[in-house]
């Protein structure tokens, strides 16, 4: 395995959606989740926690808690029942899945404090599973957002879902997409207006 600077590995790293079929081994996630933790210097042990899904049965409760919502919805039950088969075995076939929460706290800022060191623990094992291989793709998509797919992932009163990290080998990664360049988001902040 090629060692690449973390500018290299920064520019590198792709959002994988198409998994090939080798397992992910448990350890190796549960090795990754402590480096990519060891690198946020800020979070508190109890700022964030994961759920794991990764053998058959828990890839699949973990579909039907994706789905509970959508297929109880109206626009659901006009979805044919192939569609939501093709979709249940895309998400199931995935080999892994890390599931993050933020804890919530007394306040906004050890809230937000608690979310960015979730969120850059997340981009960490990202960038750590890259360097072994492992493709990702950090998903939020808004149909999981429901009382439904919460309470199937087990989350607490004092917790903020994050996203869910769907793990797994891949045979290509994609090209790169264009970028915007960083200039075109850059604002100064200038002196008192006279």
């Amino acid at each position: 395995m090629k060692h690449l600077s973390l500018a290299e590995l920064i520019r590198a790293r792709r959002s994988i959606r198409k998994y090939n079929s080798t397992p992910v081994d448990q350890e190796l996630v549960v090795e990754l989740l402590s480096k990519a933790n060891r690198l946020q210097p800020f979070a508190q042990a109890d700022s964030w926690r994961v759920v794991y899904a990764g053998t058959s049965e828990a890839r699949k409760r973990l579909v039907d808690c994706m789905l509970e919502q959508m297929s109880q919805s109206r626009l659901g039950k006009l979805i044919p029942g192939k569609l939501l088969d093709i979709f249940k075995k895309r998400f199931t076939d995935i080999p892994a899945h890390v599931i993050v929460m933020s804890t919530v706290g007394p306040d906004r800022l050890t809230n937000d404090r608690n979310y960015a060191a979730a969120c850059g623990m997340m981009q960490s094992f990202q960038l750590i599973g890259w360097e072994h291989g492992l493709g990702m793709l950090w998903d939020t998509e808004s149909m999981m957002l429901h009382e439904g797919f919460f309470k199937g992932i087990g989350l607490r009163e004092d917790e903020r879902f994050v996203g869910i990290l769907h793990i797994g080998y891949y045979d290509k990664a994609p090209k790169s997409r264009k970028r915007t360049p960083a200039e075109q988001k850059w604002t100064v902040l200038r002196g008192p207006s006279t």
